[in-house]
């Protein structure tokens, strides 16, 4: 890109296990999107070693990247502006609260927003499966890897109801916020519909992007394609307590 323009920067925010590691590089192939992942991880700078080096920072400074907040967006956002791309991130809700950011991104004019949801339930259960392996991104390079990708979890009521807490507080920001800056500032988009092309070209228009949706490419793959009940040992105590919660009509279609 050669204008040197300052184009409307935006940030993805989601819940971990929503697909947003895919969603990142689908954005990042893009010619004029550059869109780095999770700046504001709890365990390191997720930065790559040329901007950690612009910004003065180290893999594990978190607590010095905390303190700089805004500050190591203006930075990222200003470098990006002059070589004419649109600046954009990805991170979750809890990351941005910690460094204390996330009301002012959510409630900014200046920032394009997009919330990532999926199915809460499908989310839950890929969430605590990936805490019993460890295995939390998967791309095409290591799906053959021998990972343990299909070790059934065995459900946990408290634990379900800790997730469907921080899935109801996000649909509540993503609601709010679209009240109040409307649909040119914020786009809800469903982790189902990521590959779906007109839903991509929907995001690209949003964005301000003039990439072609159906030429986006990511390695990243889901993790787990076999039904749902398989995956959970106890399925018949968990359907049991959703239906007793009236929460039945959460289970995605089949």
């Amino acid at each position: 890109m050669s204008e040197n323009v300052s184009k409307s920067p935006f940030v993805i925010i989601t819940l971990p296990r929503s697909g947003s590691y895919h969603l990142r590089a689908l954005l990042d192939s893009a010619p004029d999107i550059r869109c780095y992942g999770e700046i504001f991880k709890g365990s390191e700078v997720e930065l790559p070693p040329e901007e950690l080096a612009f910004l003065g920072l180290g893999k594990k400074d978190t607590q010095k990247r905390d303190e700089m907040g805004m500050a190591v967006l203006n930075r990222l956002r200003k470098r990006t502006d002059a070589e004419g791309l649109i600046f954009g991130f990805k991170d979750f809700r809890f990351n941005l609260a910690r460094a204390k950011i996330f009301q002012q991104m959510v409630n900014s004019k200046g920032w394009r927003k997009v919330f990532l949801f999926r199915n809460p339930i499908e989310r839950y259960i890929s969430m605590e499966r990936a805490d019993l392996t460890g295995v939390f991104v998967v791309t095409e390079k290591t799906k053959d890897a021998g990972l343990d990708l299909k070790r059934p979890i065995r459900f946990d009521a408290e634990r379900f109801e800790k997730s469907m807490a921080s899935h109801r507080r996000l649909t509540e920001d993503a609601q709010k916020a679209l009240e109040k800056l409307g649909p040119d500032l914020v786009h809800v988009l469903d982790y189902d519909r990521v590959n779906d092309l007109a839903a991509r070209k929907a995001l690209m228009g949003f964005l301000g992007s003039q990439g072609d949706g159906a030429l986006l490419a990511s390695d990243h793959v889901k993790q787990y394609t076999a039904p749902l009940e398989i995956g959970v040992e106890n399925w018949a105590e968990m359907a049991a307590y959703l239906e007793q919660t009236r929460q039945m009509d959460l289970l995605p279609p089949r």
